[in-house]
C-alpha cells in the first residue's frame, strides 16, 4: 500500500522516519535529481511517499500504521526500547507503553507516536 504525506520539513521528517525509526529510504536520489516530488519510506511493506510543502496542511485526521517485522522490531521489548529512544528525542509516545490491540492481522502490540508535524504514527508488531 503507498499513501502519500505532506511534511513541512523534509529532513526533519526524513530523519525521524529514517534515522529515529529505521525505515529503509527509498528515491532520494530520484527527489535530489527533480525527477519525482517525493523521497519514499518503507516499513512492513508499506510505502509513504513523502511530500515537502510550504502550503498549510492539518494532519489532526491523518493516522499511518507501520506492521513492523522482523527486520525492524522483534518483540515488544524491543518496542518498548525504540519508544524510549524516541522519548530522548523529544517524540511524543501517546498511552504510555505498547499494548495488545485487534486490527486487520488480528491482535498484535501497538504505540503511537507523533511525528515531526504532529501526524499520528501508529507501530505495531506482527
Amino acid at each position: 500500500m503507498r499513501q502519500i504525506t505532506r511534511v513541512s520539513d523534509l529532513d526533519r521528517a526524513l530523519s525521524f522516519y529514517h534515522d529515529l525509526l529505521g525505515m529503509e529510504l527509498r528515491d532520494r536520489e530520484r527527489y535530489d535529481a527533480g525527477e519525482v516530488p517525493y523521497v519514499a519510506v518503507v516499513a512492513g511493506g508499506r510505502h509513504v511517499h513523502i511530500v515537502p510543502t510550504e502550503e498549510e496542511f492539518t494532519v489532526e485526521r491523518e493516522h499511518i500504521c507501520f506492521l513492523l517485522r522482523s527486520s525492524e522490531v522483534d518483540s515488544r521489548e524491543e518496542l518498548e526500547d525504540l519508544l524510549d529512544r524516541l522519548r530522548e528525542e523529544g517524540i511524543e509516545v501517546e498511552e504510555g507503553e505498547p499494548y495488545r490491540r485487534y486490527g486487520a492481522y488480528g491482535r498484535a502490540w501497538a504505540a503511537y507516536v507523533r511525528d515531526p508535524d504532529g501526524r499520528r504514527v501508529e507501530l505495531k508488531i506482527h
